[in-house]
């Protein structure tokens, strides 16, 4: 990687600090998700160490923690986790799947929220990408969830921290132990990840801005942001609202959406029905522990916690859902 990736405009380290959680998707940033590749969106950051969920007490154990480990950094004998940022978008539901990955593997990390209309955070250094996820791991940069995703999988330090969690918490029997090929590329987990990042993910907008007072109500997040100036959080309310309010429209007519709240109750209903078998099975993988394919879908799920969505589809809704 050239010195643009490692170094800050003077030459000296990047070391940007933003300590906050919360994120919103920018206009061009959702209109990006359906024409990109699934596993980023053209988003802002801002850092924050992760809030407890719902599974905070459960196999999943929702923390924040780091966002992106090259395999390299880890073929020797390291012990000390590296630094790791993660620029994200606080809705994005590509930076919520690489977040649950990184709490259920306890790695820690702080987050960088990016100004959704500005993207001022990525400029100085991430070249021609302007999508998050970004990680930063001891300033080398890796784009995109997906790639995200495989190098923390990829590498032997998680690798042994989720074995010895499986250890703990999963049966050694044949039949219902978890082994790093079924967690991640077994034919059950990758059909899961692809509903998570293919359905789930796009379904999730026009439930979260089908009007604009949803749409006003998605970029509250900005009023935590105190990297944001006053005129900033205004313009990324009102603007980012209108943006995202059109953004959702597009998507909808694209996929042919007729009621966005009823698709969403759809997909989660094939969840239950096919995934969780009418709630025979406590998780997608059909043993004790998540495979990747449970973690992708509570990252998506997840990137709408504290909005109408999220209550309806969890809360309200009730059922195997709410339980797993």
């Amino acid at each position: 990687h050239d010195l643009a990736l490692r170094n800050g405009p003077d030459g000296g380290p990047h070391r940007q600090e933003t300590l906050f959680p919360n994120g919103i998707p920018s206009s061009a940033a959702l209109i990006a998700l359906e024409k990109s590749s699934s596993s980023s969106a053209a988003i802002p950051s801002v850092a924050y160490s992760s809030s407890p969920s719902f599974l905070a007490n459960s196999t999943l154990n929702h923390r924040q923690f780091p966002t992106s480990f090259s395999t390299r950094y880890f073929t020797a004998a390291q012990t000390i986790h590296p630094e790791i940022k993660l620029y994200q978008y606080h809705i994005c539901p590509f930076c919520n799947i690489t977040k649950a990955l990184l709490s259920y593997s306890k790695l820690d990390y702080k987050s960088v929220e990016v100004n959704p209309l500005t993207k001022a955070e990525l400029k100085p250094w991430s070249g021609d990408y302007r999508k998050v996820p970004i990680a930063l791991i001891d300033e080398e940069q890796i784009n995109g969830s997906e790639e995200i995703v495989d190098s923390v999988l990829g590498s032997p330090h998680v690798q042994k921290i989720l074995e010895a969690r499986w250890a703990e918490e999963c049966s050694d029997d044949d039949e219902n132990s978890m082994t790093m090929q079924q967690f991640h590329k077994s034919e059950n987990a990758q059909k899961w990840i692809r509903f998570a990042r293919d359905d789930l993910a796009a379904l999730l907008y026009p439930n979260i801005c089908g009007s604009l007072s949803d749409s006003y109500d998605a970029f509250g997040y900005v009023k935590n942001v105190d990297s944001f100036s006053t005129l900033q959080k205004m313009s990324i309310q009102y603007m980012g609202a209108l943006a995202m309010s059109f953004a959702a429209s597009k998507i909808k007519s694209k996929r042919n959406i007729t009621d966005a709240r009823a698709s969403l109750h759809e997909a989660l209903d094939k969840f239950e029905s096919e995934g969780l078998q009418d709630g025979k099975i406590s998780y997608l993988s059909g043993v004790q522990c998540p495979d990747m394919g449970d973690v992708a879908v509570f990252g998506v799920l997840d990137s709408v916690k504290g909005l109408n969505a999220h209550n309806d589809a969890i809360q309200l809704r009730g059922g195997h859902v709410k339980e797993w």
